[in-house]
């Protein structure tokens, strides 16, 4: 329970006009018109007002005492999140030499509207290089491989498979340089007549795997107009991971095109496709981009040499998770680097160290406390008077505003050769805003109770949204709940866009499960195993007849329908309280008909059927009135099939 904050003066505006009238009849009793249009009430009501104001001001001095004892506890407001998403650049033609993408390269909205477009910056370096095939190797047999070193040499057609394709066949390629995080083009050039008869072109029975280091990975193809390679043409597809390995004796970093089973109802090879060459090059990457914007070499000072000197960053607040950022301060012998510690209680009076407010942006250098025996000490170096600090990097921005749809970031605000177009092909997530003063105030209370120490189920969700202010929800499991005796189980999912319809944006990125392990872990008791991973989903699917209101737009009505059993289905959003579909719930029919009959334009619904599914592979199963996840589940709305009627 709040402890009551009593006011320092409980008057109010009408309790002061009130008591001014009362004195006017005391010391003046020939003032009898004390109504509102009487000038002299008209001043009494002005200053009343004014001293309104003046007791408000008063009273919120507890809150002033509050958020000071807050300070006294180190407490700080967590800086705002950054959004991240996957930037595809595409050069305009594939070149002879490597193209770099330096980190910080910018990328934003297009300004459609007066406010300022929404900006990306890469996080890393994207390089992507000039390649080569070195080596074509056909699989015949469960270990041997044949290869086409004398039909290439020759310039002689070659077969990609062997003469009657099997599933497992494959046709091995070692590029002479990785491609990861590329967009690769293979280009197959081969007889005028159809070999590979027997498939389907625009389906054709094969999957196109790269080594990436540890396993054979499948990639998606972007395009394949080589009709199953019957016909001169290329495919292109997307390389995550890629590492080099070693196969038939040769070094290479290879790839391979693999026959698979045809899909029910689709021919197979019958005979194998005929290549006389292929070549390969790259024609563009994939680079992670955070919602930011850096600033890069940024001098402030003169430092006044004093202990406990604090500086001010130009632009704030910065973006949560900038572990590394450093500063440099100017010295007889050049640029010394400071590094930043969360607080100076382990500082030595040598020690070059700092700490920094994310939100308010400002630096703050070690203080001089008295001790019990009259000596000062020093807690963390001073700089010299007069010496300059330069910060060699940091970034600035971050909020909700980052997670901007698919598609959506089009415009190349750094310049980069030999680049024709950038997009984003996913949503970004993990946008968050820095936390209000009264979201403070309801963390301290936990902070104090749990002393940062992980026990209780509501410590370690507390501690993980420090961890990571991107996770929008968390939910704890004890063991009686995970099955295993010192076992804890912390599900967590990132924030992502109301109508997020990809199922890998609920996925946290492996960095942000990285980070919250590492953050968790030092906080745990000995001996508990946790494990920190996102929920499992259930999918669904719902089927219903709608019969709409006279004069309604049925396609309206439809669209309308499939938003709001979105927005309930919500994992973050949704459910009956909005807080989130919650874990294990049911999604009953009852439920459905009450979203249903609330969106305007319908009159009824006439049936409803709940359909589970595999949100990765889309499977359904048997349709029903109720679909039911487990306890440690959540519901995935996969989508629905709306029939209206007039």
């Amino acid at each position: 329970m709040t402890l009551p904050a009593p006011n320092l003066d409980d008057r109010g505006f009408q309790d002061l006009v009130d008591e001014a009238k009362r004195l006017v009849q005391l010391r003046n009793p020939n003032w009898t018109d004390h109504n509102v249009s009487d000038p002299g009430v008209t001043l009494i009501e002005t200053f009343a007002y004014m001293a309104d104001q003046l007791i408000y001001r008063l009273n919120r001095v507890p809150d002033r005492h509050y958020v000071k004892f807050l300070e006294l506890l180190g407490e700080r407001l967590i800086p705002p999140g950054a959004a991240s998403t996957e930037i595809e650049f595409r050069l305009s033609i594939a070149q002879e030499l490597d193209v770099i993408i330096p980190a910080g390269t910018l990328v934003s909205t297009p300004r459609t509207t007066p406010a300022p477009p929404i900006t990306f910056a890469t996080q890393r370096d994207l390089v992507i290089p000039t390649v080569q095939v070195e080596q074509i190797l056909t699989k015949i047999d469960q270990g041997g491989f044949e290869s086409h070193d004398e039909e290439r040499a020759l310039g002689q057609d070659f077969p990609a498979f062997t003469p009657m394709p099997q599933t497992g066949d494959a046709l091995y390629i070692g590029l002479s340089a990785t491609v990861e995080g590329c967009i690769t083009r293979l280009t197959f050039t081969g007889s005028p007549t159809i070999e590979g008869i027997g498939v389907d072109p625009r389906n054709p029975p094969y999957a196109v795997d790269v080594w990436d280091g540890r396993e054979w990975s499948t990639v998606t193809l972007i395009s394949d107009d080589t009709g199953g390679l019957n016909r001169d043409g290329s495919m292109e597809f997307f390389v995550r991971e890629h590492a080099r390995s070693v196969i038939a004796g040769v070094e290479a970093a290879w790839l391979r095109i693999r026959v698979v089973e045809a899909v029910v109802g689709q021919p197979r090879y019958k005979v194998s496709p005929s290549i006389g060459a292929i070549t390969s090059d790259t024609i563009g990457g994939v680079v992670v981009a955070q919602h930011c914007d850096p600033v890069v070499g940024e001098l402030l000072g003169p430092c006044s040499g004093t202990p406990g000197d604090r500086l001010t960053l130009s632009r704030s607040p910065l973006i949560a998770g900038q572990g590394g950022l450093v500063i440099e301060v100017s010295g007889a012998h050049g640029w010394d680097t400071w590094t930043r510690v969360e607080g100076f209680a382990e500082s030595g009076p040598t020690d070059q160290h700092f700490t920094l407010d994310e939100v308010a942006g400002q630096i703050s250098f070690g203080p001089v406390i008295r001790q019990p025996d009259g000596s000062a000490r020093l807690y963390g170096a001073t700089p010299p008077a007069q010496s300059m600090v330069r910060v060699p990097r940091y970034l600035v921005g971050g909020g909700h505003q980052g997670n901007v749809d698919a598609g959506t970031l089009t415009v190349l605000r750094s310049s980069i050769p030999f680049v024709e177009s950038v997009i984003n092909r996913r949503s970004a997530t993990g946008g968050s805003d820095a936390e209000t003063l009264d979201d403070l105030k309801g963390r301290a209370a936990v902070t104090v109770r749990t002393q940062m120490r992980a026990v209780t189920a509501r410590d370690y969700e507390m501690l993980v949204r420090l961890a990571a202010p991107s996770i929008a929800r968390v939910e704890c499991r004890d063991a009686s709940d995970v099955g295993k005796p010192g076992h804890v189980l912390v599900q967590v999912i990132p924030s992502v866009p109301d109508d997020v319809s990809d199922f890998s944006l609920l996925q946290p990125t492996t960095g942000v499960l990285r980070q919250i392990r590492d953050f968790i872990d030092p906080r745990r008791p000995l001996g508990a195993i946790v494990h920190v991973e996102p929920p499992s989903y259930l999918g669904v699917v719902v089927a219903t007849r709608i019969v709409a209101t006279p004069g309604s737009d049925m396609r309206t009505v439809s669209v309308r329908a499939d938003q709001a059993l979105r927005a309930y289905l919500h994992p973050v959003t949704g459910g009956p309280r909005g807080d989130g579909w919650p874990f294990g719930h049911p999604l009953l029919l009852a439920e459905v008909h009450s979203v249903l009959q609330r969106v305007p334009g319908v009159a009824y619904v006439d049936v409803i059927r709940l359909i589970p599914a595999d949100v990765v592979t889309g499977v359904r199963g048997i349709p029903g009135d109720v679909v039911q996840p487990d306890q440690r589940s959540l519901l995935f709305y996969v989508g629905s099939e709306i029939e209206v009627r007039e």
